[in-house]
């Protein structure tokens, strides 16, 4: 694996990413932070029933995260803000690189020529347009400032594009968002609670 990704690594160095371990990155001149992380399939124990569909067995294949960093974000809604390097985890937008096989999006660990190919291909038809629609909060903003339901590459988009308003210093929209999120039904009401949690603290007043 670490052979594999020092071959990759000139490539991804000359579009600006830097490594870190198995993970990469870049930041934009928004002060947002692209990530590509290579993740191993786990080690089972001994005797691990696999269920073809519900539970493979990914040792030995990797797979490819990606993902968008925002650190107001991560610093109120996450795990805290990142140190040194960023993870795929650490991200408010998360996606996988697909592979070209019916293989889920895992490739089997290899150092060659094809795979390499392969993998800097789907970088650059995938990862990289990818990477481009989220260079900017602008552009979040733009995407999913008006999305009420989880979607494929976030979870509760209101409350991230709230805090980045919020981070802006544009409050009542924040609050806005906040306050819908708050109301919104199909939401469980342990999360109708979190929200309105979370607008206290931020010092912001919403009716639910």
């Amino acid at each position: 694996m670490d052979e594999m990704l020092a071959r990759l690594k000139p490539s991804l160095r000359q579009s600006g990413f830097r490594k870190h371990g198995r993970t990469f990155n870049r930041m934009t001149a928004d002060g947002l932070t692209h990530v590509i992380g290579f993740q191993m399939g786990r080690f089972d124990p001994l005797g691990t029933t696999y269920i073809p569909g519900l539970r493979e067995n990914l040792y030995g294949s990797f797979t490819v995260n990606l993902g968008v960093y925002v650190p107001e974000v991560a610093r109120i809604y996450g795990c805290g803000e990142a140190k040194r390097a960023v993870h795929e985890y650490d991200c408010c937008i998360r996606t996988r690189l697909k592979s070209t096989a019916e293989d889920n999006g895992w490739w089997t660990i290899a150092v060659n020529k094809s795979l390499i190919a392969e993998l800097l291909e789907r970088l650059q038809v995938e990862a990289f347009p990818f990477f481009q629609r989220f260079e900017r909060r602008d552009q979040i903003l733009d995407e999913y400032g008006a999305v009420t339901d989880n979607s494929e590459l976030m979870v509760a988009p209101r409350i991230v594009c709230a805090i980045i308003l919020l981070y802006r210093g544009e409050r009542e929209e924040a609050r806005h968002l906040l306050a819908a999120q708050a109301r919104d039904r199909t939401c469980s009401p342990r999360h109708q609670a979190y929200v309105i949690d979370l607008a206290q603290n931020l010092d912001i007043a919403i009716d639910s």
